[in-house]
Formats: C-alpha cells, structure tokens, sequence
C-alpha cells in the first residue's frame, strides 16, 4: 500500500477522525494496521498541516508507540473546527 496524501484522501482521514473520542495517531493505527509507523506520521502530518486549527493538544501529553515519541492531537469536534 502506498500511502496518499491527495487532497480528497486528508480531507476525507481528518473528518473520520473528527468524529473520534482517541488521539489522532490511534486513530491512524485502527484505521491503517498494516502500514508502518512511518506511513501513519506521513498522514497524520498532512492532516494537521491542512488542518491544525481543527485539534487540540498539551505539549506535554505525548505517548510512546512504534518506537517514536508522539504528541497526542485530539479532534475538538465538528462545532469547533473551522471552515467545515
């Protein structure tokens, strides 16, 4: 699997994860098991590059996974995202 970061496909990633309660790495994990860790970073920058406004985050909740240190961005909601 290739990873695609097309518009449509973040588009489509960032709103699925918007409708979560789990961090946004996590839900990158359920939502692609079978691409390593490297691909899941790829995607979860893209979305917070298009979509940073959109997600909440303490510099200093982080978790350890797949052997990277990950800061944990949580989706604020659909009422709170702008532009959606």
């Amino acid at each position: 699997m290739s990873v695609d970061l097309s518009v449509e496909k973040i588009l489509q990633l960032h709103r699925k994860a918007q409708e979560q309660k789990e961090d946004l790495y996590n839900f990158l994990r359920r939502e692609f098991p079978d691409i390593s860790p490297e691909e899941r970073l790829q995607y979860l920058s893209a979305i917070l590059n298009d979509h940073f406004e959109a997600y909440d985050y303490d510099p200093k909740d982080e978790i350890r996974v797949d052997g990277y240190i990950v800061k944990r961005f949580l989706p604020k909601g659909e009422h709170d995202a702008k532009g959606e």
